[in-house]
């Protein structure tokens, strides 16, 4: 009865504790990190591990004289041999993904920051606004897919950001292009020299405007007397075509009419002879090429006005002054004052 009691009261002896547990786990960790963006590697893990579980279960449940010492262990081996290899292989290639993404970051934030400040130029187009607008939604997104640990989606998001970035800055280069141009930059100094040489010779007052430097200078007896801060067309940049187009024509012109009062909306202004007899060839020209609708017209009423001061380019091509310096301008200017718009010239 005492070895009966004692029997009972201490049960059975526990199972062998499992030596491949830790194994079998590492194994189903690497199955669940890779199956996502491998699944045939998450395949293979699988197939490794129910072999090494097979074969486990075959050699234990055999006589000690048909077991084959040591194949559990490899078959194992190779389940944790495979497994470690896929982790280290994952981290890797998400390490490499990560760096891509923090590269394409960098080259996005500088062209981001460029178009930003480019979008802002006159003549720049609803299609780089659009662009911009774009680049600005793309980076957003690639922001939140790289908070997600989706490295590869927010490189491809950042790279799409940056590609439309790129097309504000090359119409702002082919926009600037024309004020590198040799040949146009010599054409524009010899205006502005003409220009200058005709107030030293008379003693009278001219204006100078450099659209590129949004500046207007009024010169005296060929001596510079006084530089404004001047506003263009909201197409300003480019030269004058056709009407409609918003740009600020080049050219030498003169004053043909002073208005102050009821006669213009925009305070004070100086009507110049817009279209002048080269503006008029010019025209004429690019309509034959087809380069101008034939019901498009050449356009007029271009002035040198008050109302201005806010910043920006915004006239339908005239060149806007505050009021106060429109002012000066105002009571220096006569009929027949010489006018002269060029891009930009070295004074």
């Amino acid at each position: 009865m005492l070895s009966l009691s004692l029997a009972v009261g201490c049960g059975a002896a526990p199972p062998p504790s499992d030596p491949w547990q830790g194994t079998r786990e590492a194994a189903q960790r690497a199955m669940r990190l890779v199956r996502e963006r491998h699944p045939s590697q998450a395949r293979y893990l699988q197939t490794l591990l129910q072999h090494a579980e097979a074969v486990t279960a075959v050699e234990s449940s055999a006589p000690f004289w048909r077991r084959t010492p040591g194949r559990a262990e490899a078959a194992w081996l190779r389940v944790a041999s495979a497994a470690a290899k896929s982790v280290r292989d994952f981290r890797r290639e998400v390490d490499a993904a990560r760096m891509g993404y923090l590269a394409a970051q960098e080259a996005t934030s500088l062209a981001m920051q460029r178009a930003q400040q480019q979008i802002r130029e006159t003549g720049l187009s609803r299609r780089e606004a659009a662009a911009f607008a774009r680049a600005t939604a793309s980076q957003e997104a690639a922001f939140r897919l790289a908070e997600l640990g989706d490295w590869e989606g927010a490189t491809r998001a950042m790279n799409q950001a940056r590609e439309a970035a790129l097309l504000v800055h090359q119409a702002w280069s082919e926009l600037h292009s024309r004020f590198t141009d040799p040949a146009l930059r010599r054409q524009w100094q010899h205006w502005a020299n003409e220009t200058i040489a005709h107030s030293r010779r008379d003693g009278s007052t001219v204006i100078l405007v450099d659209k590129l430097n949004r500046r207007l200078d009024l010169y005296r007896g060929g001596v510079l007397v006084r530089s404004y801060p001047a506003e263009l067309g909201a197409n300003g940049l480019r030269r004058k075509q056709h009407s409609g187009d918003r740009a600020t024509p080049e050219g030498i012109y003169r004053v043909v009419d002073l208005k102050s009062g009821h006669r213009t909306k925009y305070y004070k202004a100086l009507l110049i002879d817009y279209p002048n007899e080269d503006d008029r060839a010019r025209f004429e020209a690019a309509r034959r090429r087809g380069a101008i609708p034939w019901r498009v017209g050449i356009g007029s009423l271009i002035e040198i006005h008050g109302a201005g001061g806010e910043g920006r380019d915004w006239t339908d091509g005239c060149v806007a002054l505050t009021n106060q310096d429109m002012d000066e301008v105002f009571a220096a200017s006569r009929l027949g004052t010489l006018v002269t718009i060029v891009g930009t010239y070295g004074r």
